[in-house]
């Protein structure tokens, strides 16, 4: 049974949502995989590794260091709260120790009202997966504050970001109202911030998203090393 066809067949939403991002999820971390090996053949002269999450009072202290006025500002959170973009982060180091964060990697899925007209159904409310992102995407350029870049990219799909969707409008909003689709890696644009936001009505294919997140990630690398 097709993804969408599995969503609105079951009624049990949390079920739903994690039989989705479980295959979501294996898709970007396969990706992702490609992307490290072959960024180690592209650069022998660096080790890369990969790492799921990274915990809220880690970021506060980093920013603390790089913006030590305000570090008597920052609010205290738990030990235990982290952010956790399903590509994960990955790092690249070189000889001389420094490690610097190259590519951030989201996948969000939303709306499957393409298939319930087909059958004559109602539509259902529009989903919350891109308000997630919004919360991921604060912390992620927290992180990269005092980076010269910004290595994220987020691949949307699903029948709410087709073409003419007003769900695609928010996502042009979180992105500082820059262009969708498109590859943005250094911070070419002060004050603004733009990230890769890669959205369509098509799901990804793996080698489509190995494709971006390798320019994005080699962008990167070539910036700060």
């Amino acid at each position: 049974m097709a993804n969408s066809d599995f969503l609105r067949a079951n009624t049990n939403q949390h079920s739903v949502k994690n039989s989705l991002s479980h295959k979501m999820d294996k898709d970007i971390d396969v990706a992702v995989a490609q992307v490290m090996s072959m960024l180690r053949k592209k650069y022998p002269q660096l080790s890369f590794r990969h790492q799921k999450s990274m915990i809220l009072t880690d970021i506060i202290g980093g920013l603390s260091q790089e913006y030590p006025e305000y570090a008597p500002i920052y609010s205290d959170v738990l030990k235990t709260s982290f952010i956790k973009p399903d590509g994960g982060f990955v790092y690249a180091k070189d000889a001389h120790g420094t490690e610097k964060i190259v590519l951030v990697a989201e996948v969000k899925r939303q709306g499957t009202n393409d298939k319930r007209a087909e059958e004559g159904k109602p539509k259902q409310a529009l989903g919350n997966a891109i308000e997630r992102l919004g919360k991921n995407l604060i912390g992620i350029r927290a992180i990269f504050k005092n980076e010269s870049v910004l290595p994220f990219v987020c691949f949307g799909q699903g029948h709410d970001f087709r073409e003419g969707s007003s769900i695609l409008d928010r996502v042009v909003t979180m992105n500082e109202f820059f262009p969708l689709n498109t590859v943005y890696v250094q911070k070419a644009y002060t004050p603004f911030e733009p990230v890769s936001m890669f959205f369509r009505y098509h799901d990804w294919e793996i080698q489509d998203m190995v494709r971006i997140m390798f320019d994005v990630a080699t962008q990167a690398v070539n910036e700060v090393f």
